[in-house]
């Protein structure tokens, strides 16, 4: 299969013609922006085949997201225990044995 790659502007002026080139089955679309791939056209049949890998796929992503924002939390809240950066002396006691 072929792979036609477009400039996000490229994409907008040439729409009819990239809807064409995917639905006659030969080539996929990806779409660039600055350089970098963003988005791929793919024919509405395969979309469907492959829809269930994507939604696994997008979920194990966002699950991996909320665990390095909980990582980053952590690590933002330890880095203030350590420098002992807290407003009350209950606090100091508390932490007064690391």
């Amino acid at each position: 299969m072929a792979i036609k790659v477009l400039e996000s502007n490229q994409a907008r002026k040439h729409w009819r013609d990239l809807l064409d080139t995917v639905l006659s089955g030969d080539t996929d679309v990806v779409i660039t922006r600055y350089h970098k791939p963003v988005a791929t056209i793919v024919a509405y049949e395969d979309y469907l085949s492959i829809q269930d890998e994507l939604m696994k796929r997008r979920s194990a992503q966002r699950a991996k997201r909320e665990v390095m924002s909980e990582a980053l939390a952590t690590m933002i809240a330890s880095e203030r225990v350590l420098a002992r950066e807290w407003e009350s002396p209950e606090e100091d006691e508390a932490w007064a044995d690391l």
